[in-house]
């Protein structure tokens, strides 16, 4: 074998010296190291046949190994090959920190090559900055996690049991992180919270105040400090700070925005301004961005937040799908979903998507949505960990509305959790104040009256 050539892999040919001298340790191997780690071809061949054999028989050959070389000339020197893997002195032990030095190796490697990409697409003229800045940004991560701690997700019985059980304590003793809380009674009862990691699908038909509901869970949230990232692909910036300033001040939407709020009014709103001011909010108002550029969205907004709370997309429908599945929407949408959901994984933050549902509900006699609803838009029910439906009897038809008014139940909202991976499903009722554009939890109003009064 070409002496250069050698020693270009010498690490890769050292492991696999490990391998064939103590034949047992390509279980420990095989868990943590694959073929497209290793770089020589030589060496990515033989230990791909070494992998071949354990998944077969359990066990690995030297000798089957080196009939497989001569039977298809694979090399030109498969003797010699094998003699010089098993003549060398190696020890168990070596095991682990061959294999590591063979990731860095690897790891190198992938920067290097998104290095390289990085100078074509600099190169490329018809390439806005910003979509230059997501490209460069998804290149280097990908290069930065592909090799990830597989112990990390690997756990005994006897070290998942005592994982739990510290949570259990920490939760008993108020230390845990149960999730951010939405700000609504009633429903953080339900919900528990939501959870770092977890992405929430909020739905509904057109005109129910999916928007609305979000941005008040946002605005309760930024009230404790915690920090919020808001990617709107519909509403200005300026059109949900308004929304918060309403809701905020108290203070009757349509006035606001033809400015004919009173002196009163005004310096209330000056007041609720100068409070607003120091809120760890930022927010990306841009339409027609597709994932890639929401994760770089909100990479920007973590490095200049330093950590983020929570995470709005507003809305799913208005992202955009990638040209390979303009044919077909839903596999779009699925992929789409997914995508987001691994990336609240990644950066370990709650993430509330906002969802229409289609208009088969229409068609039933009780309209409340379902996660059927959910279908025609991809395989949303499925990926979500949580799905909250919004249902406001009021709007689904003429008849309901005049029913409603005459009964003073036109803002009655149900809010409907349909699903949820680490906790309980149900529904709880919040009153919508169409005036001012929020919410209203009755609980919320119970608990603050019994409160007793500072004067």
């Amino acid at each position: 074998m070409n002496q250069d050539k050698r020693a270009e892999g010498e690490q890769e040919f050292q492991l696999l010296g490990i391998i064939l001298q103590f034949p047992e340790l390509i279980n420990e191997a095989a868990d943590d190291l694959q073929v497209k780690h290793l770089s020589h071809p030589h060496a990515q061949l033989i230990y791909e046949e070494l992998l071949k054999q354990f998944q077969q028989d359990g066990n690995i050959s030297r000798t089957k190994l080196l009939l497989k070389l001569r039977e298809e000339e694979l090399v030109k020197d498969p003797d010699g090959l094998v003699d010089q893997l098993t003549s060398g002195f190696n020890t168990r032990e070596e095991l682990k920190p061959t294999i590591d030095l063979i990731k860095q190796e690897h790891q190198k490697k992938l920067l290097r090559e998104a290095a390289a990409r990085l100078k074509d697409l600099a190169a490329k003229s018809d390439m806005t900055i910003e979509e230059y800045q997501a490209q460069a940004q998804e290149l280097i991560f990908s290069a930065t996690s592909e090799t990830g701690d597989l112990e990390k997700h690997i756990f005994s019985m006897e070290e998942a049991l005592i994982a739990s059980y510290d949570r259990y304590l920490k939760r008993r003793n108020n230390e845990a992180d149960i999730g951010v809380q939405s700000g609504f009674m009633s429903l953080d009862k339900l919900l528990g919270g939501f959870k770092k990691g977890h992405l929430t699908v909020i739905a509904a038909s057109t005109s129910m105040g999916k928007t609305a509901f979000a941005i008040n869970i946002a605005r309760n949230v930024l009230k404790r400090d915690i920090s919020v990232g808001i990617i709107s692909l519909e509403m200005d910036a300026t059109e949900i700070v308004d929304r918060m300033v309403i809701q905020e001040a108290d203070i009757n939407a349509w006035k606001y925005s033809q400015g004919h709020t009173s002196e009163s009014e005004d310096e209330k709103i000056s007041r609720i301004l100068n409070d607003m001011h120091e809120y760890p909010l930022m927010i990306s108002d841009e339409r027609g961005l597709n994932v890639a550029q929401i994760q770089a969205r909100l990479r920007k907004f973590k490095a200049q937040l330093e950590e983020i709370g929570l995470v709005i997309i507003d809305y799913l429908q208005m992202i955009q799908i990638p040209e390979d599945y303009s044919q077909n929407t839903a596999r779009a949408v699925g992929e789409v979903v997914l995508h987001l959901r691994n990336m609240a994984s990644e950066l370990d933050v709650p993430v509330l998507l906002i969802s229409q549902i289609s208009r088969k509900y229409t068609s039933r006699q009780d309209k409340r949505p379902v996660l059927s609803d959910l279908r025609d838009s991809g395989n949303i029910e499925e990926i979500a960990d949580s799905v909250i439906f919004l249902y406001r009897e009021a709007h689904t038809s003429p008849a309901a509305r005049e029913k409603a008014q005459m009964e003073g139940t036109e803002g009655e909202t149900e809010v409907i959790v349909a699903k949820q991976r680490t906790g309980q499903t149900g529904a709880t009722k919040l009153e919508f104040d169409e005036d001012h554009i929020c919410f209203i939890d009755p609980e919320n109003l119970s608990y603050e009256e019994a409160m007793p009064y500072e004067g």
